[in-house]
């Protein structure tokens, strides 16, 4: 079969033969039709992440859609190494794999779910947002920032503050309030939305000095009305800012504050598969959405050195 196929950490994939998957156990040779290339299948693929397999030559990609024997389209994840998802075919156990809800493109859910499933576990399995509280997006500008906001729409959050440095970006998400976390005064801004309406959940992107910055702005609202009685849920989900942070004990005991994580680890296989169908169906209704560029699989060396136009979700199409 064609894959993308890395022989080295250092390296470029490029398109070339490589052995079709063995099939073991209940597995079936499946067709791939659309995988998304997120910056997890680059470090998994360069060795840096620690789920990485570290073994060469290997096949990367994480995740995509596939055509069952029976035609049947599924999302399926986590193939076995040397075995990932930019390639023509792979194996995949069907009791493993989710259904696709009719109407929904192929190649949109190869991109949407990695970047929009970090904040949907979140949300539904960290925090367990209820109808009408408010969520604060910090880092709402990025691919994942984005699909935050949209899921806490589709959640039934009451408002949904968004933070982040691109300004057209920002204007464009269709927030309750937009906030520059690049101002001299967001600090100062943030406290002020936060005095008024209140939070109840907090989404970061970020870590670093933005989130210490968030952190302190919360400090500072704690005794306005919106606040008096809030638990804010802080859940840290990324850290493209820094990887540490200056952290006031004070925020921790001076206010109604819950510090987590998510991510792999913190929410278990078993859970994840059951929280996908729920994505898919959002954005087959069309609550959830991302801009896609379809590549070909022939052209992956391009893909893979080249950023995407405008923002958008890279995702590699085999040829048919």
């Amino acid at each position: 079969m064609q894959a993308a196929v890395l022989h080295a950490a250092s390296e470029t994939p490029r398109a070339e033969s490589f052995a079709d998957p063995d099939l073991q156990g209940q597995e079936l040779s499946a067709r791939v039709l659309a995988s998304g290339l997120h910056q997890l299948v680059r470090v998994h693929a360069n060795g840096t992440h620690y789920t990485s397999p570290k073994r060469y030559p290997l096949v990367p990609g994480i995740d995509g859609v596939a055509e069952l024997p029976d035609g049947r389209r599924v999302y399926f994840s986590w193939p076995r190494a040397p075995y990932g998802t930019f390639a023509e075919r792979v194996a995949l156990d069907p009791a493993r794999a989710i259904e696709l809800p009719a109407g929904l493109d192929p190649v949109v859910a190869a991109a949407i779910v990695n970047p929009a499933s970090a904040s949907w576990f979140a949300l539904r399995l960290r925090t367990a947002l209820k109808a009408g509280e408010h969520v604060l997006v910090l880092g709402a500008t990025g691919a994942s920032g984005q699909l935050a906001v949209q899921n806490a729409r589709a959640l039934g959050a009451g408002r949904v503050i968004a933070c982040g440095r691109n300004a057209r970006v920002l204007a464009g998400l269709g927030a309750d309030a937009a906030l520059r976390i690049d101002a001299v005064d967001f600090a100062a801004q943030l406290e002020t939305e936060v005095a008024a309406h209140g939070v109840d959940v907090v989404l970061d992107f970020l870590w670093g000095p933005p989130a210490s910055a968030a952190m302190h702005a919360l400090l500072s609202a704690r005794t306005s009305a919106a606040m008096a009685t809030r638990m804010v849920r802080y859940v840290n989900i990324g850290q493209s800012a820094a990887g540490t942070l200056e952290l006031s004990p004070h925020i921790l005991r001076s206010m109604k504050f819950e510090l987590l994580g998510s991510g792999l680890g913190s929410v278990t296989p078993p859970e994840m598969a059951r929280e996908i169908p729920g994505l898919l169906a959002e954005a087959a209704r069309g609550a959830i959405t991302i801009a896609v560029e379809p590549v070909p699989l022939s052209e992956i060396e391009r893909a893979w050195t080249v950023p995407a136009k405008d923002g958008r979700r890279v995702v590699i199409v085999p040829s048919p």
